[in-house]
């Protein structure tokens, strides 16, 4: 039985986030990511609209309604932006005909051993990176060959998107400072990113906030420290994108923020 001080260890990437925990137990629900899911302990119970399933390992895509029984037992969860290009590699490679993938058993058994040596203990973005490295070689995930020097002016917008006063972040406001039109930079943003500037800007603020709760904020002086018109807005949107409540990840949890070498995107 795996022993740990916390019930959640949430890491926050520039493309998805990661979490470990033993309390996962949803009703149905759809979020926005693509969701990864490996049983740390033993098979899970997941339920992908009326269908039953009990696995060690699952891919998810998007907006796919679904409910997952945790038995208090701890599983690994990484939900990646469908619009990055680690979301695009997940779907090219397993979801194009089907909107769930069954990991196979020699798998879901490597990344199991890989998450559970290494997400328990793990206290810096480089040991997350390696951590990330590894899952991807075993999911057979290359996206080197696309990996390229960001554009000046997307490496701009992510300097503003740092230091910019984040109540007004917008696409609008943006594209007004980088003398590019709305759509030109959204399109030049998700060609060089791969993802949307809007969905960039939302896990930034996402982000924002559980550093700021993590760091003893209310949520709801979180919410609005990080931009969100409410903490009914914050919440909204952490369900939407989680399909947790954010009382329910803080409570009992660690917290870490990590960058990947030479990623200058948080």
């Amino acid at each position: 039985m795996i022993q740990s001080p916390h019930d959640l260890i949430l890491f926050s990437s520039r493309d998805h986030i990661s979490f470990i925990t033993n309390k996962v137990d949803t009703g149905y629900h759809i979020h926005n990511y693509i969701q990864i899911t490996i049983g740390l302990e033993n098979d899970f119970h997941i339920t992908i609209e009326e269908e039953s399933l009990r696995v060690k390992g699952i891919i998810l895509d998007s907006n796919t309604h679904h409910k997952l029984h945790g038995h208090q037992e701890w599983q690994c969860y990484i939900l990646v932006n469908p619009e990055s290009v680690f979301g695009e590699l997940l779907k090219r490679t397993y979801l194009q005909d089907s909107r769930y993938y069954v990991l196979a058993t020699h798998q879901a058994d490597s990344l199991q051993q890989l998450a559970a040596r290494t997400l328990f203990s793990l206290t810096g973005s480089t040991e997350y990176s390696e951590f990330i490295t590894t899952f991807k070689q075993i999911l057979k995930l290359h996206d080197s060959a696309i990996e390229h020097t960001l554009d000046d002016r997307i490496q701009d917008v992510i300097t503003c998107i740092e230091k910019y006063p984040i109540h007004k972040l917008s696409v609008k406001t943006l594209s007004q400072l980088i003398y590019l039109s709305e759509s030109r930079l959204s399109h030049l943003f998700k060609e060089e990113m791969g993802i949307s500037l809007v969905s960039y800007i939302l896990h930034h603020k996402l982000e924002l906030a559980f550093h700021y709760i993590f760091g003893g904020f209310t949520i709801t002086a979180a919410a609005l420290e990080a931009g969100f018109n409410s903490s009914s807005h914050f919440t909204r949107s952490v369900r939407d994108k989680l399909g947790m409540s954010p009382r329910a990840i803080i409570q009992n949890s660690r917290y870490l923020q990590v960058k990947e070498p030479g990623c200058p995107y948080i």
